[in-house]
């Protein structure tokens, strides 16, 4: 019984630490701000959340894929040919402790554009609204 309880609790520590040596993994979204330099042997994307944030990640060994949504008629033949700036993204990345926990990324899923992603226009009307019309038309007579 009691040598059962030693091995319960051994093996519970090994799990343990096990656990708590491996790296971290995160998923975040947003539009590209900056490319990896072709020149540089780790190549770092910039990503910026709609929060502002601005995080970077290693995508030297990335998976890089099209959204099932993204159209065919803007697709390359290699998917990261499409990685440009301003183009949204969402990266599955693990934070590695070991490299002083850089987001090394293993998976980048370049997102379908979205359909209302253009401002509305905020020209003045050509005309004076039917509601202002009636009512300077009130306070004339």
């Amino acid at each position: 019984m009691r040598y059962s309880r030693l091995l319960a609790l051994a093996i519970l520590l090994s799990l343990i630490s096990t656990a708590s040596a491996g790296s971290i993994t995160g998923v975040f979204q947003g539009r590209i701000v900056q490319l990896p330099s072709a020149k540089s042997k780790s190549k770092w994307l910039y990503v910026q959340g709609k929060n502002g944030a601005i995080r970077r990640a290693n995508i030297a060994n990335a998976v890089v894929e099209y959204d099932d949504d993204y159209p065919a008629s803007k697709r390359h033949k290699r998917a990261a040919d499409s990685l440009d700036r301003a183009i949204e993204v969402r990266v599955t990345a693990e934070q590695d402790e070991a490299k002083g926990g850089e987001w090394q990324a293993t998976n980048i899923l370049i997102l379908a554009p979205r359909r209302n992603s253009q401002k509305p226009s905020r020209r003045a009307p050509d005309a004076p609204s039917p509601t202002v019309a009636k009512s300077q038309v009130a306070t004339a007579n």
